[in-house]
């Protein structure tokens, strides 16, 4: 099979968050019919191969390469804008058309292939344990890389003092991506006297007052973590309401004892370090309580002079100026907090902008490319 072959089977295989079940079993099973160790469960399927040179068949690396990506999509939306089935892989006009093909059955099937021909061509020039992981979840919350990373801090067995790794997101074969800002998505609520809203005062007393204050402040709040808290690489945090909720509308003569309000916060690693201390002075000056809606995720920088962008600038023979950063959180946070020493950019075959579209597509040209890469970026190893 190579990767033209298994990114049209994974598509084929529908997958939308929370559904990934055969999915990861077909990959589970895919990895161990090529020798690798595997694990799999509801959050990933992992293979690892063990690179060794002559002599240390038998000897334990110190290091790990990751390749992976995520295989849950988003929901296909109204099927009557899809040309064919979503789940229909459809060859035309040098494309690849389907759900996840770009974003990205595509990137994670090209890196499969890659490493097991990297594996086949048996000439290695040093020791590392290649892992090939399948992760669920990304589109919802990121937990199945999460999880992955917990479970392999756990294993005795695999004690690596250094990682390098890529998230084979769609970035064209064009951008290196080595961080992003981080991503907390935070409940406020607000308490406060309801009261007949005839009277004036019956507002000022109310909690939906409370709240529109601290709207009203948000640009200045924003201004100051502006100057706090930006990161040279990673630009500027923002806090940006998204939801706020208030009193009833069955009743729209009293005014609201309660308000919730949700915050999109994005952070660099300066706030991210200083974060509820931040928060906290912002809850005390505005009176609120506040927690967080979902599973926070951090920001994450690699160094532009890491070992894995030198060896992604070698053998793609992209220059410096194709380094940048996601426009959004990835799982790329997860690897490098949560691993040590780690080094994990995100690159990847499939077109951005095609990512949660209908007819989504990905060029077999650079699905192939990036395949041919993958294998020499290994060897720099």
């Amino acid at each position: 099979m190579n990767e033209i072959e298994l990114t049209k089977k994974l598509i084929e295989i529908e997958s939308v968050s929370g559904n990934e079940t055969e999915i990861l079993e077909f990959l589970a099973d895919f990895l161990q019919e090529n020798s690798a160790e595997v694990w799999q469960n509801e959050d990933f399927a992992a293979g690892v191969l063990k690179i060794r040179t002559n002599g240390n068949e038998f000897s334990k690396s110190s290091r790990a390469i990751i390749l992976t990506g995520h295989i849950d999509t988003v929901s296909a939306g109204d099927l009557r804008a899809w040309k064919k089935s979503p789940w229909e892989a459809t060859e035309m006009n040098g494309k690849i058309i389907g759900l996840g093909a770009s974003d990205m059955k595509g990137g994670l099937a090209a890196q499969f292939i890659a490493g097991l021909e990297f594996v086949k061509e048996n000439n290695f020039e040093s020791n590392f344990d290649l892992w090939l992981v399948a992760v669920s979840n990304e589109e919802i919350d990121g937990r199945g890389s999460r999880n992955f990373v917990k479970w392999l801090n756990e294993q005795k067995e695999f004690d690596y003092s250094d990682f390098f790794g890529v998230i084979a997101e769609p970035t064209n074969c064009e951008n290196i991506e080595i961080g992003h800002r981080g991503n907390r998505f935070v409940r406020l609520r607000f308490e406060g006297e309801s009261g007949h809203a005839s009277q004036q005062m019956s507002f000022q007393k109310s909690a939906l007052s409370k709240a529109s204050f601290f709207l009203a402040e948000i640009n200045n709040i924003f201004g100051k973590w502006q100057e706090s808290f930006s990161n040279d690489f990673l630009g500027s945090p923002s806090l940006v309401p998204t939801s706020l909720k208030a009193g009833e509308d069955k009743s729209p003569n009293k005014t609201a004892p309660s308000a919730e309000l949700i915050l999109d916060i994005r952070t660099t690693p300066e706030l991210d370090f200083n974060f509820e201390n931040a928060f906290n002075l912002l809850a005390e000056k505005y009176n609120f309580k506040w927690e967080y809606h979902s599973e926070p995720v951090p920001s994450s920088l690699v160094s532009k002079k890491s070992r894995v962008i030198e060896n992604i600038l070698k053998v793609s023979k992209l220059s410096e100026e194709s380094i940048t950063v996601s426009p959004g959180a990835t799982d790329q946070g997860e690897f490098v907090n949560g691993l040590k020493n780690a080094q994990v950019v995100v690159f990847g075959p499939g077109e951005w902008n095609e990512a949660h579209h209908q007819n989504e597509f990905i060029y077999k040209y650079k699905l192939s490319k990036y395949k041919t890469w993958i294998v020499d970026f290994l060897k720099e190893f």
